[in-house]
Formats: C-alpha cells, sequence, structure tokens
C-alpha cells in the first residue's frame, strides 16, 4: 500500500495547482473532468464528484518512455464507459426514489 498525500491550491476558476510527495502540477478543467501535467507528463482524468471514482489516462510523448507498455485508447475508453454508466445509475436511482 502506498502512502499518497495531496495539496490542490484553485489558483482560477477550473485551473488549480497540485501539490504532493513527489512533486507539483497544473490541472485545468470542470469539475470531475480536467486536463493536466505534472512530472510524468500530461494526462487526463474524467470522474464523478464526491464519489472518489475516476479515471486517469497518462499520454505520452514518445514511444521510448515506458518500452513495455503497449496499447491503445481501449482503456480510457473503457474507463469513460464505466463512468458514464456508474452516472446512468445514480441518475435513474435517484429518479426512481422520488
Amino acid at each position: 500500500m502506498a502512502l499518497r498525500i495531496r495539496r490542490s491550491i484553485r489558483l482560477a476558476p477550473g485551473i488549480r495547482l497540485n501539490l504532493g510527495l513527489h512533486g507539483a502540477g497544473l490541472s485545468v478543467g470542470p469539475r470531475g473532468l480536467h486536463v493536466g501535467v505534472n512530472r510524468r507528463g500530461m494526462y487526463t482524468s474524467a470522474g464523478i464528484p464526491e464519489t472518489g471514482i475516476y479515471a486517469v489516462h497518462h499520454i505520452r510523448s514518445s514511444q521510448g518512455q515506458h518500452p513495455s507498455v503497449a496499447g491503445n485508447a481501449a482503456g480510457l475508453v473503457a474507463g469513460i464507459m464505466a463512468v458514464v454508466v456508474i452516472i446512468l445509475v445514480l441518475v435513474v436511482v435517484g429518479y426512481l426514489s422520488r
């Protein structure tokens, strides 16, 4: 189990400075969906606010960074689809509980 500590500072609406144990990063976007850059490079993130459920996709600038990683956008698409399905389930459950 890894210990993670993160502090986020809002610089402007939709712009955050993220500070952690291993460095700083900058992210831009609305709550639950953003694009960012940190020491590992650029990434995108999509999630359901206040649930802790999210998916992160790191954008590799060159193939030489991690030669053992071979893939395509299937993981990102699957993560986004999972988030969409979860949102739909929560909306339906909220609608039915009225």
